[in-house]
């Protein structure tokens, strides 16, 4: 009975021991924490983490504190994880100012939402921006005639995934004849992207044809803008990315289509993408996922409902 009872003791304590072994850490930087995007594309990999058996260190900046007043930070955060012993690294790269580059961090790193050659990454998980900025652009083909006026709320130039997105759109543009007369940088704070905005269109007001918003800030300033000229004077406003209140212009027609990246699993694969490379799965150099257009004739259908649901908080 004694030699049971010590050789349950042994099992159930080295049973303990397995159980108590710590989870492989996943560093994760990001280029902000607050707009829905990078909080909707959190959720994914926490889920990602939750099902691979990971844990994930998050370390990432205000939004766009890595374009003012703090550049270069999203460095010192990468130089902390790999300090506190991570696997590998998922980074959504801010451009680097008076940096030698290409770095090489010292973990397997995947590049999220954009890609950068500013860093050597075994992978990056994206939209396919520039096929997205023209997919916007396609949606105005049948109701813009050529020679349209059209606007371009560009967000910043050191940003390679809305640039894309807007050389997407543009080449769409110039196929069909439509004439870009507006397409100023309007920056990427809420408060001030939406005054600059403001500034840019209203000398063009009653004779813009569309308006196109290539992120979530941008879309928001837009929205705000067109939603103050009378109804019958408002361009057909194409934005990018999700917010709540996007569901009810939509329904209203003050936004004519909605470009929605699927941030959620954006963030879900890639976690994975890292975690199996670490398993000794070599990954795709590029992994893109799917957007999705929503306008107001399809805001019910199922799939367009459920990557809108995960971007509810």
């Amino acid at each position: 009975m004694r030699r049971t009872l010590s050789l349950l003791v042994v099992v159930t304590a080295l049973a303990g021991a397995v159980q108590a072994a710590p989870a492989t850490q996943i560093g994760v930087v990001l280029a902000g924490s607050t707009l829905d995007f990078w909080v909707t594309m959190s959720k994914g990999m926490h889920r990602a983490a939750d099902d691979l058996h990971v844990e994930l260190v998050m370390r990432s900046p205000s939004d766009g504190m890595s374009l003012g007043p703090q550049p270069n930070i999203q460095l010192r955060m990468i130089d902390y994880l790999v300090k506190s012993g991570v696997a590998g690294i998922v980074l959504a790269p801010e451009s680097l100012q008076d940096v030698a580059t290409p770095i090489s961090i010292a973990v397997p790193t995947v590049l999220v939402d954009r890609s950068s050659t500013d860093y050597n990454a075994i992978s990056t998980v994206s939209t396919d921006n520039f096929a997205a900025g023209r997919t916007a652009a396609l949606s105005l083909v049948p109701v813009l005639h050529k020679g349209a006026r059209i606007a371009v709320l560009r967000l910043a130039p050191n940003i390679s995934s809305t640039t894309a997105r807007e050389e997407g759109f543009l080449t769409v543009a110039r196929e069909m004849g439509w004439r870009v007369v507006i397409a100023p940088y309007v920056g990427y704070q809420f408060r001030e992207t939406e005054a600059q905005v403001r500034k840019v269109l209203s000398g063009d007001v009653g004779r813009l044809d569309a308006v196109f918003a290539p992120n979530e800030t941008t879309a928001y300033g837009a929205l705000h803008v067109v939603e103050e000229m009378p109804a019958s004077t408002r361009p057909r406003l194409v934005v990018f990315d999700w917010r709540p209140e996007f569901l009810d212009a939509l329904e209203h027609g003050t936004i004519y289509a909605d470009i929605v990246q699927d941030s959620y699993r954006m963030g879900y694969q890639s976690v994975e993408t890292l975690v199996a490379a670490l398993q000794g799965h070599p990954p795709r150099p590029k992994v893109f996922v799917d957007v999705v257009l929503v306008t107001r004739a399809n805001l019910n259908d199922p799939a367009i409902r459920a990557v809108i649901a995960n971007y509810e908080r």
